[in-house]
């Protein structure tokens, strides 16, 4: 037995020793291993939950969770999830046990828009900014229950730049509203909710507009509920469908035209005739059916009962669509009310492919910026600051580029002569949803090869707008 012992003895030293430099180097448990095995767990449990503003780096057991965080709601959530990312915690099991919250708030969101739509199969779909992943979840619950149990589809996202007050009270009130709607759209942009839908009993249409119309300060309601239309031009899957009644085929065939001239996908006639149909609707329709056709999505439609909103055009489009559409409409005349509620969306950008909007950031800006210009000259009607309509498309892609720049990068416009058309792209950018914060208008005054800008001869000689993309330290 003693001759057994003194063999087995060596190898056991041996194993002691081999068990002790384990511990001490490949152990999982060694602080240097179990530092980096738990800031990579806390990094991709970071990204499986949707944290991707967070990142973390581990000091031992201790994280230090940094990145611009939407709100304080954000960072707290993000914290929670690094705490539970690798184990239990604790000294002894080896998981993360502080977290040491070092973030930065982030960038606000200008403007901060919320949307709710209801379709008319019942179903809900939330979309836009929320301040917090607690409120977009009890606002997802709230649609839940409103709708009868049926789950919204929920593409809410948080973001910084919320405006004071009740912001999740009045998103609530919005998806009341709806509830009651047939179909409808509700939208929380900055400090005004608008309605609309449509609401075939009058009583019902005036009631709820009274109440979207009362909402009180610092927010301000604005309705838009429509009763049955006449004439609608609306965007489905199919392409552009023209709809209702029409007194003459002379009316039917130059809207079907300008429709077709003007829309880049489909357009389908179900227009009818009623000879008996008044007609001074049709002017102010037409002007802005050519605009209309540029949309992405939405419905044009004319509304005539007693009370109700006349002509109502909403959706997506170009910004330069909406731009001229409210220019043409303001003059459309026929003594109907008009009412646009149109959203700007990019255009493509095939100037700027190539370009690492990742590296540099203010000259790879500074460069789309410069591309899409060169190939797209912003032009005026005449001498004056009057944006002419074959701008639409150098302003739309100056628009998205921006768009792909960072986000606390600042924009001058520079402009010949004195500032005013170095204004009119300012006052673009501004009415399409461009922080008016980040944006400044320049009148450069005479060019460099010493043509001056004082003069109309001048100004045609020298007629280009720049924009110059600088930090907010310069």
């Amino acid at each position: 037995m003693k001759m057994l012992d003194y063999l087995l003895a060596p190898v056991a030293l041996v194993g002691l020793v081999a068990t002790g430099w384990w511990g001490l180097y490949q152990s999982p448990q060694r602080p240097a291993n179990l530092a980096a095995q738990l800031e990579q767990d806390a990094n991709a449990a970071l990204a499986r939950n949707g944290y991707d503003w967070a990142h973390v780096r581990m000091n031992g057991q201790r994280a230090v969770l940094t990145g611009a965080a939407p709100s304080e709601d954000a960072a707290m959530a993000a914290a929670e999830t690094i705490l539970h990312s690798a184990w239990t915690g604790g000294v002894v099991v080896g998981g993360v046990t502080v977290v040491e919250v070092a973030v930065d708030p982030g960038l606000p969101v200008s403007p901060f828009s919320w949307r709710a739509q209801k379709l008319a199969d019942g179903r809900i779909i939330l979309s836009g900014h929320v301040p917090s992943r607690m409120i977009a979840s009890q606002i997802e619950a709230e649609a839940t229950r409103l709708s009868g149990g049926q789950a919204p589809e929920n593409r809410m996202e948080v973001a910084a730049g919320a405006p004071g007050g009740n912001w999740q009270g009045v998103a609530r009130f919005g998806l009341a509203l709806l509830s009651e709607l047939d179909s409808g759209d509700v939208r929380l942009i900055d400090n005004t909710l608008r309605v609309g839908g449509v609401e075939a009993d009058p009583a019902e249409r005036a009631r709820l507009s009274a109440q979207v119309s009362a909402l009180a300060a610092p927010y301000r309601g604005a309705p838009l509920i429509k009763g049955l239309p006449v004439w609608t031009a609306t965007y489905t899957p199919d392409g552009l469908v023209l709809a209702g009644k029409v007194r003459t085929e002379a009316q039917r065939m130059d809207l079907l035209g300008i429709a077709q001239a003007q829309a880049t996908g489909s357009v389908i006639d179900q227009m009818t005739l009623a000879p008996d149909m008044p007609d001074a609707w049709v002017a102010p329709v037409r002007t802005g059916l050519a605009s209309f056709a540029r949309f992405r999505n939405g419905e044009m439609g004319y509304y005539p009962a007693e009370g109700d909103v006349g002509i109502a055009i909403e959706g997506e489009a170009p910004p330069s669509a909406i731009h001229f559409l409210k220019q043409d409409m303001t003059h459309a005349g026929a003594g109907l009310p008009v009412t646009v509620w149109a959203y700007p969306v990019d255009v493509d950008v095939p100037e700027v492919q190539g370009i690492d909007f990742g590296g540099d950031p203010v000259a790879a800006c500074q460069q789309g910026m410069d591309a899409v210009l060169a190939a797209n000259p912003v032009v005026f009607e005449g001498e004056g600051a009057v944006l002419s309509r074959e701008s639409g498309a150098a302003l739309d892609k100056a628009l998205a580029v921006s768009h792909l720049c960072l986000a606390d990068l600042v924009f001058e416009v520079d402009g010949p002569a004195d500032s005013a058309r170095a204004e009119a792209v300012v006052s673009y950018f501004t009415a399409a949803g461009f922080d008016p914060a980040r944006l400044s208008a320049l009148g450069y005054g005479p060019d460099p090869s010493g043509q001056s800008n004082d003069n109309a001869e001048g100004q045609a000689a020298n007629p280009r707008i720049e924009i110059r993309v600088l930090t907010r330290s310069d």
